[in-house]
């Protein structure tokens, strides 16, 4: 987790817990307790408070240290107000809350993720993709502000 705009992964990575082709049972308690405390949805936004969610493969002192992950400002960045205000104030870009183009299909929401986690599981060093069909990311019937610099 990160509280700065370090920058964004433009494309989820292989193994971003927000695909639906990745096994979030390889994930621990702990990751999913982090993606809680960075989670918003429609009508339950996250507070300015809110920490931002980085790329689970990013590391300090790397070449791309802490990025935001793009599964993660895909699926809550519209319901994440310390993000909002990074797309407001121009350290992030509008499109980065969008799946771009031949994305991966991503869960809607952390609800929906975590109805198919096993509680308890234990972490695993590279969650594999597991075979089970996904569907494309659906959108809901939200409605965005267009007086907010088009988000």
């Amino acid at each position: 987790m990160t509280t700065a705009n370090p920058g964004h992964r433009e494309r989820p990575c292989a193994r971003c817990p927000w695909r639906r082709d990745v096994d979030v049972n390889g994930f621990s308690d702990a990751d999913m307790r982090k993606l809680a405390q960075a989670d918003g949805a429609p009508g339950a936004e996250a507070g300015l408070d809110a920490p931002q969610m980085a790329c689970h493969l990013d590391q300090p002192e790397t070449a791309y240290p802490l990025r935001l992950c793009a599964g993660w400002l895909a699926v809550v960045g519209r319901h994440h107000l310390p993000t909002r205000l990074a797309v407001l104030a121009g350290r992030l870009p509008a499109h980065a809350l969008d799946p771009g183009p031949g994305w991966p299909a991503l869960w809607c929401s952390l609800r929906e993720m975590l109805a198919l986690r096993r509680p308890g599981s234990p972490p695993a060093a590279h969650p594999a993709p597991h075979g089970a069909p996904h569907r494309e990311r659906q959108h809901t019937s939200t409605r965005h502000r267009t007086d907010i610099d088009g988000m």
